[in-house]
């Protein structure tokens, strides 16, 4: 089971709204976070899915990123 990283971001808003789209999508998924807890400006947020998901949940997140709000 190998796991590739599809997002490494420092804004927590796009972090979170990244995971709901997969968890919405059936996609499994594991997070890291290297972001300093006392500041939250240093680090980042990454998400790992598994190899084979990994078109998938990219695919899924460029959707959403191209639904116009208009």
């Amino acid at each position: 089971m190998n796991k590739t990283k599809i997002i490494s971001t420092s804004d927590r808003i796009y972090f979170q709204l990244c995971q709901s789209i997969l968890s919405m999508g059936g996609i499994q998924f594991q997070v890291n976070s290297t972001m300093d807890s006392m500041y939250n400006a240093f680090g980042s947020f990454e998400i790992y899915v598994l190899e084979e998901d990994k078109d998938k949940a990219i695919e899924l997140l460029e959707r959403n990123e191209d639904t116009s709000d208009s």
